[in-house]
């Protein structure tokens, strides 16, 4: 069994945006209240997050996430690395590194980015967050046991992962799929794939781009994710079929 929460399903500035007095963004809906992209797996006793949110001190204290064993990253984009910091009471709670997964790209960027946590002296005294780095190549791996297939997209121009486990896969911040990685998407429970906004942009996908890709890889149901403020949550899925919806804060559902 495998047991999802999507800890965050906002765009890079969150839901509300700063000083916006949008329809969105004035409204009182919970699920118009978005931190930034992040989910959070369970299966095979294990505990696994994909990415470390700007928002992700909050969105575990708000999920009562206390442990962790391993970290897939999507890429290093600021809003997907930035929480890593907080990494740092898992470690001293349990006494453990926790090991992270990307491909080279992204580890070497985070390395650049948390590189006093590379420091030997602050390592000893638990001081930093505490990581054991495993670069990906676009084939399967195991991370504690648990089988998982990296998913190569396009984000603009540069290579990201998605990833599948089981039947379910999480695609944020592409704008593009490959051919090949998208027969790695057949036979799916449930899939969350980014939708920006109504209009296109050259590094996400559009609300259509997204349903089109929905529709043809005929998940059981799709959840999208990274949406900026001009999707309002009831208005938008007013607009799409049952088994395609945005998804919200505080989403948990299972998967047998």
């Amino acid at each position: 069994m495998i047991r999802v929460v999507v800890l965050g399903s906002g765009t890079s500035q969150g839901v509300p945006i700063i000083g916006c007095t949008c329809h969105t963004c004035m409204s009182t809906n919970p699920k118009d209240k978005r931190l930034r992209a992040s989910v959070y797996i369970e299966t095979q006793g294990k505990k696994i997050l994909i990415d470390t949110s700007i928002d992700f001190r909050q969105q575990l204290l708000r999920a009562n996430v206390t442990d962790l064993d391993a970290i897939l990253y999507t890429h290093h984009h600021v809003d997907h690395i930035f929480g890593l910091d907080d990494l740092r009471q898992i470690n001293q709670r349990h006494k453990k590194f926790v090991d992270v997964y990307g491909n080279p790209p992204t580890l070497d960027e985070i390395k650049l980015t948390f590189r006093y946590a590379l420091d030997e002296t602050l390592i000893k005294y638990m001081a930093v967050p505490l990581m054991h780095f495993n670069y990906l190549e676009n084939k399967e791996f195991e991370a504690h046991g648990v089988k998982i297939m990296p998913i190569e997209v396009m984000h603009g121009k540069i290579k990201i992962f998605g990833y599948r486990i089981g039947k379910f896969a999480y695609i944020t911040d592409a704008s593009f799929i490959p051919d090949a990685e998208m027969e790695k998407l057949h036979g799916l429970d449930v899939l969350i794939l980014n939708s920006l906004r109504h209009s296109p942009h050259p590094t996400h996908f559009s609300l259509k781009e997204a349903t089109d890709i929905a529709l043809k890889l005929k998940p059981k149901q799709t959840y999208f994710t990274h949406i900026t403020h001009d999707l309002n949550n009831d208005e938008t899925n007013a607009t799409l079929p049952e088994n395609i919806q945005l998804a919200y804060d505080g989403l948990e559902f299972t998967i047998e």
